[in-house]
């Protein structure tokens, strides 16, 4: 008995952290503009390198997209309505984990498109097993193995590839041409499903040749008819035992001629080349190389993506003919605002004439900052109205370092519906100021936070950067900031620093507290006066908190702490993209915090999670922007719920508050404090079963019409369990 009570104890306690928890929902009613003109999906969270292709996420028949962002690992999954593509992220529950790369393609001919993903040095693949109700993958295999003809073995692929998946001898089964872990030749795996089968539902593949096509890629240059895979020494850079750096491939037939040319793109160039298949579909041949694809088809403009192209054959307009996407396959240093080109086919699938029509697909209808987004809100222009403040790590500069700047998107709506103007993206100039004092150059990876550090009530503006150092810009008045303190107060907390301004110990001054690239975070408790902000010690490890350490060992921890009701809550974005929350802060900002949660509410909206709180629409409710890796943002409400974070373990609030009589019991119980204000019981689903105002000095509330078990009673700032035996 004595153990089914600790038990039963034990997720009571559980329940107690748990119920602090923010219930959140994602809300797409924000509205958003630029220029006068509105964005139609404003909170699609951005792109930076997009991976493309075909699946039917709600099963209705018609093709939707998916798109990978290998920057963050990413999915983003788009509904078809009619050409237009609709956000719906909900879709990502239903596929694996995935990292790297992902290409769809239908390997068993059922007309559902099946996954082909980078695992472990090769490749993985999940069938798609949807009925006609619910999206579903089974893992087929973790790495597909070849024959090699004294044994089978895996089928290397580079994590930076991107492999062709195609049809190359035109059987009716799916091979695989990838290129060699040695140097720049492309083997060819040829898939036996046919052969041996008379069908094409399997993934049984042979090593047929090493060097498919009869060519050899260097440095963004080839040579060709290199006969059993010995090349003409053309020049001194060619080596045949030169590794191979990364390289992306898409097998098309460009020509019509019934077999494969290849599209190809180097990890270090910002051109695609196509090389043309002079052979057949059973023996490759290799004859001419356009550096300039796909200019010369349909005299239309060559891709240029800093840097890493890669080029993905998809039907994005919706007149089954696929088109041709071209993106960066660079996880950084690339394009990351305009990084999605869209030629349309104008022409057949085995004959395409390409026209480019834009260079930010699906981009430019969200908002995009580039890499990373770290949101705040601030009334720039103090009409009462919460506007945004947005920094970044960058938007890509050919031949430079990112330009990073903060965005202003000014509140043009109601203090009940909120709307936002982004009327600038360099907001006070800061991409033109030399923060960094070291090499009298911008600063990276700004990120705001403002607070009066002067006490003249007007707000200031404190900057986090890549270096660990700290910028303050003093408000000045009307809306005016200057850069009164770059470097301030020599504070460094090593790498990327994430502040936040805030009274962390409730003395009437304001402290700063700033996440970093290890994944703790830093308390710097104002030792000063409301008019002179010192900041002379660091407590390191602020709560004992280290998010990520169990995946990784950076965290880049984005801390904001939230006052709900006089109890601080901590949330923290995280390199992986989770955000923690932590309680047990009230009068215990020296201890160690208690982890909440460490994915609220379930949200993941892409790697390097940064948050900001607030009421912004009159509910008595916070909502949260996220911002993320990808540059883009995301918008969730809030509940009732969040408004009982009082609810918590151990909070250090008054355990006498009130208290419970007798204890257990199963007919009634009485509520003794010399406080009033009303009393909530809840079960241990967190169910509200019973109110009642207190108004004497012992309340005395009926419970025999409830059934056995622990109860919690909240009242006023405290919680306590009761038994009903």
């Amino acid at each position: 008995m004595k153990i089914i009570y600790r038990v039963i104890l034990l997720i009571s306690l559980l329940f107690e952290c748990s119920y602090a928890q923010m219930i959140l929902n994602r809300d797409t009613s924000l509205s958003f503009f630029e220029n006068g003109l509105p964005y139609n999906s404003a909170l699609d969270g951005g792109i930076n390198s997009g991976q493309f292709s075909n699946i039917d996420l709600n099963l209705d028949g018609v093709m939707d997209l998916i798109v990978f962002d290998r920057s963050g690992n990413k999915l983003n999954p788009y509904i078809n309505d009619n050409g237009n593509y609709i956000y719906a992220p909900k879709y990502r529950n239903n596929f694996p984990k995935i990292h790297d790369w992902i290409l769809l393609r239908d390997y068993n001919l059922d007309g559902k498109n099946d996954i082909f993903t980078y695992s472990s040095g090769g490749m993985a693949v999940y069938l798609n097993t949807s009925d006609n109700i619910d999206l579903e993958f089974t893992e087929i295999t973790q790495l597909v193995l070849s024959d090699y003809g004294s044994n089978f073995l895996n089928i290397y692929i580079s994590p930076v590839d991107i492999p062709a998946i195609s049809d190359i001898d035109y059987d009716g089964d799916l091979d695989i041409l990838t290129f060699s872990i040695l140097g720049g030749f492309v083997e060819y795996h040829k898939n036996r499903s046919m052969e041996l089968y008379g069908h094409c539902d399997s993934l049984i593949f042979e090593f047929s040749e090493s060097c498919w096509g009869l060519f050899y890629e260097g440095l963004n240059s080839y040579i060709l008819n290199c006969q059993n895979c010995q090349c003409p020494q053309v020049n001194n850079s060619y080596s045949a035992k030169q590794k191979h750096a990364g390289s992306t491939i898409l097998a098309i037939d460009i020509d019509n001629d019934n077999d494969k040319d290849l599209i190809l793109g180097d990890i270090s160039y910002n051109n695609l080349n196509i090389l043309i298949n002079g052979g057949d579909n059973q023996n490759a041949f290799m004859i001419d190389i356009d550096s300039i694809f796909p200019q010369n088809f349909n005299n239309t403009i060559a891709a240029n993506i800093q840097v890493f192209p890669a080029g993905y054959y998809v039907d994005v307009t919706n007149d089954g003919i696929k088109d041709l996407i071209v993106t960066t396959n660079s996880q950084n240093n690339s394009e990351n605002y305009e990084s999605c080109w869209l030629y349309e086919n104008n022409g057949q699938n085995n004959e395409p004439n390409f026209n480019f029509i834009q260079n930010n697909f699906l981009q430019s209808d969200m908002l995009d900052f580039g890499t990373s987004a770290f949101p705040v809100f601030y009334d720039y222009n103090n009409d009462g109205l919460e506007d945004l403040i947005i920094g970044n790590y960058g938007y890509h500069n050919v031949n430079n370092d990112p330009t990073s700047s903060l965005a202003l998107l000014e509140n043009t709506g109601s203090d009940s519906i909120p709307s936002f103007n982004l009327i600038d993206r360099d907001w006070l100039n800061i991409s033109s100021i030399n923060l960094n004092t070291s090499l009298n150059i911008p600063a990276l990876n700004l990120n705001p936070t403002f607070g009066d550090l002067d006490g003249d009530n007007n707000k200031d503006l404190i900057l986090g950067d890549a270096d660990g150092k700290l910028h303050l810009f003093t408000n000045i008045g009307n809306n005016n900031f200057q850069l009164s303190n770059p470097n301030f107060q020599n504070i460094d907390v090593g790498q990327f620093a994430q502040p936040q301004l805030i009274d962390v110990n409730r003395d009437g001054l304001i402290d700063i507290i700033i996440g970093e690239q290890d994944g703790t975070i830093n308390f710097l408790p104002n030792n000063g006066t409301t008019n002179n902000a010192v900041f002379d010690t660091i407590i390191e490890n602020w709560g004992g908190i280290d998010v990520d350490q169990s995946y990784i060992t950076t965290g880049f921890s984005s801390p904001f702490l939230y006052d709900s009701n006089g109890v601080y809550q901590l949330f923290v974005g995280s390199y992986s993209g989770n955000i923690y929350q932590f309680s047990d802060i009230e009068n215990n900002i020296f201890g160690q915090f208690i982890e909440v949660n460490s994915t609220v509410s379930n949200i993941w909206d892409g790697g390097k999670s940064a948050l900001t709180l607030k009421d912004i629409n009159n509910d008595n409710n916070p909502e949260m922007i996220i911002g993320n890796l990808a540059g883009g943002i995301s918008y969730f409400s809030s509940n009732s719920l969040f408004n009982d974070t009082t609810i918590s373990y151990n909070n250090n609030l008054d355990k006498n508050l009130f208290t419970i009589f007798p204890n257990p019991n199963q007919n009634k119980i009485n509520i003794s404090s010399t406080l009033n204000g009303e009393i909530k019981i809840y079960n241990l689903k967190g169910k509200i079963v019973k109110r009642k105002q207190k108004i004497s000095e012992i309340e005395t509330i009926n419970i025999s019409d409830l059934d056995k078990g622990i109860y919690l009673i909240k009242f006023l700032h405290n919680t306590k369990r009761f038994i009903i035996n």
